[in-house]
């Protein structure tokens, strides 16, 4: 079950205003390259089973990101999600320019914070090889703070603690406590950008 609430949006705001430069701040961070019609075609080449040109719900499952963000995607409402919508909803993830993004994740097992679980996540494969996957280990209060790790950014980059805006399958795992492979290998856990809104909390459920 993925639960999403807002972050304070004046620090949210600091932190893109730094990401993106200003007259008097760093050097501007470009956000990672996409073609956006090679990445809607193949989204649909990847998800469409049934191959009839758009997703439906159950294709959707494949890509739990896209999903929980559906009805941003389904401008008409009609219950599928189609190339052009797929399209249109990247530029418009897109549109502020923004190359990195903070998000903190909160992690809780039967309601409880998790401390010490390791928070992975992967940008889904349409979205090009630029879009990093970030990772996080979650604190005594059960927040981890998602980061692309230094070696997959530029030197400039290096240090800063965030990721890039995407759609990412979410994987956590945990060195003491079994998780269900639904919430893994086998995952159902998905995150997509939310401009304004850096934060994301996953409740899991152990027997």
């Amino acid at each position: 079950m993925l639960m999403t609430r807002v972050f304070p949006a004046f620090c949210f705001l600091l932190f893109t205003n730094y990401l993106m430069g200003c007259s008097r701040g760093p050097a501007r961070v470009n956000p990672p390259h996409i073609d956006l019609e090679s990445a809607a075609e193949e989204a649909i080449q990847l998800y469409d089973t049934d191959k009839d040109g758009s997703l439906n719900e159950a294709e959707l499952a494949h890509c739990p990101g896209m999903l929980a963000e559906r009805a941003a995607y389904d401008t008409d409402a009609n219950g599928l999600i189609t190339r052009d919508e797929i399209t249109e909803r990247i530029k418009s993830l897109r549109k502020y320019g923004v190359g990195l993004t903070r998000l903190q994740c909160e992690v809780r097992v039967n309601g409880r914070p998790l401390d010490g679980a390791a928070v992975r996540f992967d940008p889904e494969p349409y979205l090009g090889d630029e879009i990093k996957p970030a990772i996080g280990t979650t604190n005594q209060r059960g927040l981890a703070q998602m980061a692309i790790p230094a070696e997959e950014l530029p030197r400039a980059q290096q240090g800063l603690k965030a990721i890039h805006y995407g759609t990412y399958k979410v994987r956590i795992t945990h060195p003491k406590i079994s998780l269900p492979p639904k919430y893994n290998t086998q995952t159902t856990l998905g995150y997509e950008t939310r401009t304004g809104d850096p934060y994301a909390s996953y409740s899991l459920t152990v027997p």
